[in-house]
């Protein structure tokens, strides 16, 4: 202990002089912290150094720590206090942490050490590391690249190198205990929370370093492992050979990345799994790995149903490299109660993978998602025999089935299926149906699928059913004929909650059908059609109905049109003829057209109608009301007005009674829709209790301006009392067919009328023309003048003189009616 004490200062001063020439990093001490022992590490001596901080040995401003440690000794033999030149051969670090990596231009952190220059060779006051043991206890090693975007982090346990590293050969053995927190490669976690031992026992020379015996284990998966690597600041090449028989398939299940470890911890299994390859690396770009793997005699148990799979066995291998990749599955089979399944399978090219493979099973469905649940499915029943045959590239089995690129044989019976989403009420149920597939071409015979009250029987092309089955996102295609009983719409619709978002497409856009329909019968809400015939296809979020046919409403329609909601809203073109449709169902089934003015229960009749419209709704069926346009010809037979409130309002001229109910024998109008205003043109309405003729437009606001024209002589008849002989026939009226024009404006709950005097003047006019036809004709018979005047060539009715109604007052004489010469602005009653 004297010694120490005397040599004590030289030592330390000897040290961390030699030290700092060696150095390439910063490192930081306080001196109080630096001790020279003999009783910890005897027989040797040790310079022992306490919370020691090294920054990274990188040329830049702010760096970060690269060694961390509570205890660092370097130890020498108690002689060389004596000749004063240190042969550090042992180097013990504990309670550390270590922080080594390569940045994102390739330069690694951790090459502290320089070695010393040839002219400071041969001093007696030096230090040589003479080593041949280094060891390391409860370090946390935290490696990062940059470049690749590669990180390991492991806690060592105990882990220790010895050998005559100073010599240019020696025998390396190293033998330790880990446990990997985590290695991750692009942010994916490869390996978590895993047990880690090691053995290797190493012959080198130089930089490289070869496996003569060795053997490593992780979560007590042992491999064996023979060849070389070489190694220079970085490793620079490696070939080795491995061999893992006689495996624990729940060991390798525990292997599994994290994202996929839940689903593996659902599971137990037992039986036999061997691995053995080859991997070589020459560089960071050139990398080759050959392995074979296979199962032998396993079974595996889903435990939340108890649901096992027995006799299974695969035959694997993998090649990997810079330049190729495949996995190759061969002899799979399981079998699964007494349903069997057997294939073999084949992914090459990892970057843009071909598939292969060929399944041959039978299969309960129920018994398939007991053992391997679909996450999006609640139930899943039925049967399954499939004998298929598939090759091509993955991205052409998604998006081009029918390519060239892609093989694909399949023959398969489906029976008894029932499948229902989560979250759905109805259920998919295929009663049977048979599917080939061969030469590019998928066909369906006789599917008969039934969901809710819906019945279809299909026979066409659909690629892709099973899979939209499991996965609503996946795409449904289906060209062919289709025949139904009875579709109701709204049992192939997403349903929304109210809470949730209403900007869903109303066509999704994986969907895509081509069909040549017979429905008896179809229903969506309140409307019913039957007997429809037609063609109706959905691509790209647009559908379009071809020649449709069908009978609803006790008459006939025709109709073609055009959907898009491909732009986050329902663009809708259509044409239709429309035959005897009962006007009153016409109203109920399309709710009132979305207006509270002309019900239901105020029409009825048969309307014949050739129909133009276009509009836009949102996603949540909410009309653009600037966007609809429409034009009308139509024709209403047999028609009744009842407690209409336009025509109520007349009711100063004529008794509420006629008004309540007015029949008439037919109705012929052109209507036009547009700028959130229908437009009416000049339409007479004829009968027994009333004559009207009206025109004008009532906006989608209800408000209203509508010219409306009543024969005199029923005005006056309807307002005199019984027997009263006041209003007699009218003077120069032998036809009693003068008129009085009336304005009503304001709204359908507060009209506002007045007398029309632009009405009374185009009557006028009107009347005028046709007085000067009427003389022609006379002049025409009775003198022959006006011979080539085509115009005077039909005699005309005798034209009514125009006048102006004014309130009967049974107190004064009555008048004669004279147009009033007053301005033309209307006057209110």
């Amino acid at each position: 202990m004297s010694l120490l004490f005397i040599y004590q200062d030289d030592v330390k001063k000897v040290l961390l002089g030699e030290i700092n020439k060696h150095l390439k990093a910063e490192v930081k001490i306080d001196p109080k912290n630096i001790d020279l022992t003999i009783l910890k590490t005897f027989p040797d001596c040790s310079m022992e150094f306490k919370n020691i901080l090294m920054l990274e040995a990188l040329q830049v401003k702010k760096r970060d720590t690269l060694l961390f440690a509570k205890q660092v000794n370097l130890h020498f033999n108690i002689s060389d206090l004596w000749s004063k030149k240190y042969n550090i051969k042992k180097i013990k670090l504990k309670d550390g942490i270590v922080k080594p990596g390569i940045t994102k231009g390739g330069t690694p952190n951790y090459i502290f050490w320089e070695q010393a220059k040839d002219e400071n060779k041969g001093k007696s006051d030096s230090i040589n590391f003479n080593l041949n043991l280094i060891e390391l206890e409860d370090c946390h090693i935290i490696y990062r690249d940059r470049q690749t975007t590669f990180k390991t982090d492991l806690v060592i346990k105990t882990l220790s190198f010895s050998g005559n590293f100073s010599d240019e050969e020696y025998d390396l053995k190293s033998k330790g205990n880990l446990y990997l927190n985590q290695i991750t490669s692009h942010k994916k976690i490869i390996l978590k929370n895993k047990n880690c031992n090691i053995n290797v026992d190493l012959k080198v020379k130089g930089n490289q370093y070869l496996f003569e015996k060795t053997y490593a284990s992780l979560n007590n998966m042992r491999f064996n492992v023979n060849g070389s690597f070489a190694y220079k600041d970085s490793l620079q090449a490696i070939d080795i050979n491995y061999d893992a028989a006689d495996l624990d398939i729940a060991t390798v299940l525990s292997l599994l990345p994290e994202d996929q470890q839940q689903k593996a911890n659902d599971y137990k299994s037992s039986g036999e799994i061997y691995s053995n390859g080859n991997f070589k690396y020459s560089g960071k770009s050139t990398f080759n790995l050959e392995s074979k793997f296979g199962i032998k005699n396993a079974e595996i148990t889903y435990k939340p149903t108890a649901t096992t799979a027995k006799n299974v066995s695969v035959d694997g291998s993998l090649s990997y490299s810079n330049s190729f990749s495949k996995l190759n599955l061969a002899n799979v089979f399981l079998k699964l109660n007494n349903d069997e399944l057997k294939g073999n399978f084949s992914i090459t090219n990892f970057s843009d993978p071909f598939i292969s493979f060929i399944i041959d099973a039978n299969a309960n469905l129920e018994n398939l998602q007991n053992f391997w649940p679909i996450d999006t499915l609640s139930k899943l029943k039925g049967s399954v025999k499939i004998n298929s045959e598939v090759e091509g590239l993955l991205s052409d089995l998604k998006n081009k089935t029918f390519s060239t690129n892609v093989k694909l044989n399949l023959g398969a019976t489906v029976s008894n299926l029932e499948a229902q989403f989560k979250g759905d009420e109805n259920i998919f149920a295929i009663e049977s149906c048979f599917i080939t597939a061969k030469d590019r071409e998928v066909e369906v015979k006789d599917l008969k699928l039934k969901r809710g009250s819906s019945d279809v029987l299909l026979n066409g092309k659909i690629p892709g059913l099973f899979n939209y089955l499991s996965d609503k996102t996946a795409p449904l295609i289906i060209t062919g004929n289709l025949f139904s009983n009875y579709i109701k719409l709204e049992d192939f619709m997403l349903k929304y909650k109210a809470s949730e978002d209403k900007t869903s497409p109303l066509i999704p856009n994986n969907i895509q059908f081509k069909l040549e329909a017979v429905v008896s019968k179809f229903s969506y809400a309140k409307f019913e059609a039957h007997n429809l015939t037609g063609e109706i296809e959905i691509k790209n979020q647009k559908a379009i109905i071809s020649d449709m046919k069908l009978q609803t409403m006790q008459g006939e329609a025709e109709i073609d049109a055009f959907a898009d909601n491909s732009n986050n809203k329902l663009d809708v073109v259509l044409q239709s003829k429309l035959k005897n449709i009962n006007i009153s169902n016409l109203f109920f089934q399309l709710n009132n057209f979305g207006q509270t003015t002309l019900q239901d229960s105020n029409i009825k009749g048969f309307a014949s109608a050739d129909l133009d419209f276009s509009g836009s709704w949102s996603n949540a069926l909410e009309p653009n009301l600037n966007s609809i346009q429409s034009t009308i010809n139509l024709t209403i037979d047999r028609g009744e007005l009842l407690d209409f409130k336009p025509l109520l309002s007349l009711s100063k001229f004529v008794d509420i009674q006629d008004l309540q109910k007015i029949k008439f024998s037919s109705l012929q109008s052109n209507i036009e829709i547009k700028d959130k205003t229908i437009f009416l043109p000049s339409t007479s309405i004829k009968n027994s209790a009333l004559n009207i003729i009206f025109w004008g437009t009532h906006s989608f606001d209800n408000d209203i301006n509508y010219h409306i024209e009543l024969l005199i002589s029923e005005l006056l008849a309807k307002k005199r009392k019984n027997k009263d002989e006041e209003f007699g026939p009218v003077e120069n009226d032998p036809d009693n067919k003068r008129s009085a024009f009336i304005l009503m404006t304001g709204t359908v709950d507060k009209p506002v009328i007045k007398y029309d005097k632009k009405g009374l003047k185009e009557n006028i006019k009107k009347d005028i023309k046709e007085e000067k036809q009427n003389l022609k004709q006379l002049l025409k018979e009775e003198f022959g003048l006006f011979k080539k005047d085509t115009t005077a060539s039909k005699p005309k009715e005798k034209a009514n003189q125009a006048f102006e109604l004014e309130k009967p007052n049974n107190n004064k004489p009555k008048k004669t009616l004279e147009p009033k010469k007053k301005k033309d602005d209307d006057d209110d009653f």
